[in-house]
């Protein structure tokens, strides 16, 4: 399967200007526990995740800046787990979410 060129799916995700740390402020997450790429991160990079695309900053992402995100938002008021009854997202309105967006990242041979 041929990979997209990120250039044509960052036309499609606005970037909201809203920073990942801001996100993480107002729902009380944790920025400190975010890598340095992850605190790049900005609102539309998380919806693109979320939508399983990407963007140029998430071009460049690890599983490690993914956990840190996840590991960020586990005490937002989104946050949520497979054994609740609604479904939440920690960082975004979709019905995905950046916290399974792991499943996403190649692996580094």
């Amino acid at each position: 399967m041929a990979k997209p060129e990120y250039s044509q799916l960052s036309a499609n995700y606005p970037d909201f200007n809203n920073s990942i740390i801001s996100l993480l402020e107002e729902g009380g997450g944790d920025p400190s526990i975010l890598t340095p790429a992850a605190k790049d991160l900005l609102e539309g990079d998380l919806v693109a995740l979320a939508w399983h695309n990407n963007t140029e900053r998430t071009e460049k992402l690890s599983v490690r800046d993914i956990y840190s995100i996840e590991e960020a938002f586990r005490t937002h008021g989104f946050y949520g787990s497979p054994d609740e009854p609604l479904a939440t997202a920690c960082c975004c309105c979709t019905p995905a979410c950046c916290c399974c967006a792991a499943a996403l990242v190649d692996t580094v041979s």
